[in-house]
């Protein structure tokens, strides 16, 4: 009897992107149509990842003229039998544009699981690096930033000025994992110092990657509490939208509405400058890409939008922060309110960036020919508040539309999201219900618990 293969289905961003990394250039990668993997399979090559992670590049070894622009694939990358879905944005001879896949399955070989994060989760752990004779250096106590952890061991970021004291066959002693310390002594040995940059919420950072190996397994309670916080890059999920396939489609349709905005004339050098504020700021990346898939869902549970409406609301949400190209961390500011508290210390430019940014988010999408109904209306009032402290017009709640309001809430929710790991839509309600008082505003809180 044939043991039947364990495989694991992640939508773990990082994890999916850190096996297409893996893949670019290798050879064994395949494409082939249908679900069953028996098949006619097409060898290719991974050629690139898109800077802005929305799009994979292959190549074939030759031109299959049975493969269309708009039709699923299915490609197999070289590691552990991984293999993902995806649909062809464009062919241009034996080049093909893939989507970025939004979850992939893997052959489990190893015996225990392992988990990984993105650098933004921010999980943090201590170890005591023990004296080492052969390089004279004393015990110290070393905070690392985890990127991925099993019961049998973790890897570790450490910056470059702590990388003398990690050396492989080192051995090192794990004191804490998050807020859980260690009573008991849970040793362990490195197996690999690799150069290794990261891209967090504040910053870039440049360091090393650190693989530990345990002396004996991490118990699975502490494991669990370690993994417990991080909802972050869940919010798609179920908890939302119910409809695996509905949050696959809005996925795809953010890839065409980024590629049609960026290939516009007037948008072309604009996006061009964002795309490096958004590679720098993590916060703006996963913001926008959160905003449109949580508009999506909502407005769909509400029943203000249809499927056939959803573009609209990714247009809005690519394009409400452009004014930031030059100041991306003035993004984070939500309102007014906040803007005043912080406004002595900006810049004349920082300030006047700021309150500029819905007109001018608006005045973009007057200008395109090819704007959506609605999307100036919703740029122009995106700051906008129910009880009148919101601007450019201070406008009361009677007078914001209904998908203004959705815009409103849903872009609350996500700032919300990400600076709460621990974050329930129910708390998130509980704080902004006084906040956010009107019929629309209202019905799409409720909404959100529903």
């Amino acid at each position: 009897m044939t043991q039947k293969r364990k495989l694991r289905l992640t939508t773990r961003f990082q994890e999916i992107f850190e096996l297409l990394s893996r893949s670019v250039e290798k050879d064994g990668c395949f494409i082939w149509k249908g679900a069953d993997r028996k098949r006619v399979k097409f060898p290719v090559m991974v050629v690139q990842i898109s800077s802005d992670q929305s799009v994979i590049q292959v190549r074939q070894s030759s031109i299959h003229e049975s493969i269309q622009t708009g039709e699923v694939l299915y490609l197999k990358l070289p590691f552990r039998d991984a293999a993902l879905k995806t649909r062809v944005v464009e062919r241009v001879g034996a080049k093909l544009t893939l989507e970025f896949p939004v979850q992939l399955a893997l052959e489990e070989g190893r015996k225990n699981p392992r988990y990984y994060f993105h650098p933004s989760e921010e999980k943090n752990a201590q170890i005591r690096t023990l004296i080492n004779r052969a390089k004279v250096l004393p015990e110290r106590l070393h905070n690392v930033l985890v990127c991925d952890i099993s019961k049998g061991g973790m890897a570790v970021f450490v910056p470059t000025m702590s990388r003398q004291f990690f050396d492989v066959k080192d051995q090192v002693r794990l004191t804490s994992l998050g807020i859980h310390r260690f009573d008991a002594v849970l040793r362990g040995e490195v197996l690999f110092k690799v150069p290794f940059d990261v891209k967090g919420t504040l910053a870039n950072r440049s360091g090393y990657k650190i693989g530990i190996q345990f002396d004996q397994e991490l118990d699975q309670a502490t494991l669990e509490r370690f993994l417990a916080k991080r909802n972050l890059f869940s919010i798609t999920d179920e908890q939302i939208v119910r409809d695996e396939n509905f949050r696959n489609q809005v996925v795809s349709h953010m890839a065409g509405i980024r590629k049609t905005l960026s290939g516009k004339k007037a948008f072309k050098d604009l996006f061009e400058v964002f795309d490096r504020a958004r590679a720098e700021n993590h916060y703006l990346k996963q913001h926008v890409h959160l905003l449109c898939q949580v508009m999506s869902g909502l407005g769909t549970k509400l029943g203000w939008i249809s499927e056939r409406s959803v573009d609209k609301l990714i247009y809005v949400a690519y394009l409400h922060d452009v004014r930031f190209t030059n100041f991306p961390h003035l993004a984070r500011i939500q309102s007014k309110r906040e803007f005043e508290k912080l406004k002595a210390g900006l810049t004349d430019a920082e300030q006047k960036a700021f309150l500029e940014a819905p007109m001018y988010a608006a005045e973009l999408a007057r200008m395109d020919l090819e704007s959506y109904p609605d999307a100036i209306r919703i740029l122009e009032q995106q700051k906008e508040l129910p009880d009148g402290t919101g601007f450019p017009h201070g406008m009361s709640a009677s007078f914001i539309a209904p998908l203004s309001a959705l815009f409103i809430v849903s872009h609350y929710f996500v700032d919300y999201v990400i600076d709460h790991p621990d974050w329930t839509a129910k708390d998130f309600v509980k704080t902004y219900q006084h906040r956010l008082k009107g019929q629309y505003f209202q019905k799409a809180l409720r909404a959100l618990v529903d």
